[in-house]
């Protein structure tokens, strides 16, 4: 059994919000398997298919791992059969990074589960959200509320292609395992490189 975590505050009012990509690469994953039956739970909304579970935190992003931990143990899910989905304000708008292990990189959902886990052995997906608003210079943008402010219109657009990117990224992790989404993600990525000059 596999266990795909979006990360995110639930309700209305963060739905758009930058810190929402997790819910919302998971929401579309849902609909493009016809997995859309989520029930609500005390700590989570979750939905299945097969031997798949979508679980989205209602705990808010900085508790996420007590969601993560009950649902975890309650369906018995190994580790490498987790995966979590994620924004980085550390990464440009839209760029992808996997890893199959490692630290939190200052995200507080993920430091929230790799404590209630206690561990970090567990694959992960990020979607970077960094875009011009978090460099402007002359602009003091604290990071919270930068995370909780609203994708605009062009960086809804230009997240697009990330989404579709994503959502076909842990459909190989779903149907096969992370080494399949790791080679997939290496050659989407090689293509993807600009030509080096002459």
């Amino acid at each position: 059994m596999k266990l795909i975590v979006g990360l995110g505050n639930p309700g209305d009012e963060y739905e758009n919000n930058r810190h929402n990509i997790g819910f919302v690469v998971l929401k579309e994953l849902c609909k493009k398997i016809h997995a859309n039956n989520f029930k609500k739970k005390r700590s989570y909304f979750i939905a299945d298919k097969n031997d798949f579970l979508f679980l989205l935190p209602r705990t808010y992003m900085n508790l996420s791992g007590i969601a993560v931990r009950k649902a975890f143990r309650k369906y018995k899910i190994a580790l490498n059969n987790l995966l979590i989905v994620l924004d980085d304000i550390n990464l440009p708008l839209g760029k992808i990074r996997i890893r199959e292990k490692g630290s939190d990189g200052g995200h507080n959902g993920l430091k929230s589960i790799i404590a209630e886990l206690n561990s970090q052995d567990f694959p992960r997906l990020r979607i970077g959200i960094r875009s011009d608003i978090s460099e402007m210079s002359d602009v003091e943008v604290s990071l919270k509320d930068f995370v909780l402010s609203d994708f605009t219109n062009e960086e809804k657009e230009g997240l697009e292609n990330a989404t579709t990117q994503a959502v076909d990224l842990i459909s190989y992790f779903l149907f096969q395992d992370y080494k399949k989404m790791s080679d997939v993600f290496s050659q989407v990525s090689s293509l993807s490189q600009p030509p080096d000059d002459d």
